[in-house]
């Protein structure tokens, strides 16, 4: 490391006191390799451009998933279900992800139909997102355990497809004896339908 070379120590807190249980060729080493780090870190950001999604095929502004079919696409999932009227669905855990390959250069509006949840609080402190954008909507229970959201998809900037979020604030015992543990139960999801 050079002498007059100083981002290894702008950033790094200063310790209350010095710990005598490593010796400075250990701290230097340390610091050399976060330095060699920060370099690499630097070079590769610098290498990188911006990709342009312009020039991407066409993607539909509507979808429909269905919990038992193929557009059914993502993450923190059960195995699917049935109820007793013949309505698909699946059991999500804390986070349950849904894959978007939507154009969402205008707002769209979308549904989320379910039809159970462990825990009536549960349903209430869920939370939507998109990407990392927090996503408002509005809640209605129909009936003992049926329920479903409504709200706007906000206008995104183009690119393959997106992530759609659902998170619960935490897991409950499905059942008394059963060992599953799930948050919410969702049959379908409706983007511009």
């Amino acid at each position: 490391m050079k002498k007059n070379d100083t981002r290894a120590t702008e950033n790094v807190v200063p310790f209350k006191a010095r710990d005598d249980r490593f010796p400075k060729a250990a701290l230097d080493y340390i610091d050399t390799l976060l330095t060699v780090q920060r370099d690499r870190f630097d070079a590769e950001m610098a290498c990188l451009t911006p990709t342009d999604f312009s020039d991407l095929p066409t993607r539909p502004t509507a979808s429909l998933m269905v919990a038992d079919t193929d557009k059914f696409i993502g993450a923190g999932w059960s195995s699917l279900g049935q109820r007793r009227d013949g309505t698909s669905f699946r059991w999500m855990g804390r986070v349950g992800t849904l894959m978007l390959p939507l154009n969402l250069e205008a707002e769209l509006p979308f549904s989320i139909f379910g039809c159970g949840f462990t825990k009536r609080r549960f349903l209430k402190e869920t939370t939507l997102w998109l990407d990392d954008m927090p996503v408002r909507f509005s809640l209605t229970r129909r009936g003992f355990n049926r329920w479903y959201m409504t709200g706007t998809l906000p206008k995104m900037a183009p690119r393959p497809y997106y992530i759609l979020r659902l998170e619960a604030p935490a897991l409950a015992r499905l059942a008394e004896g059963v060992d599953a543990f799930f948050s919410l139960a969702v049959s379908e999801v409706r983007v511009n339908c």
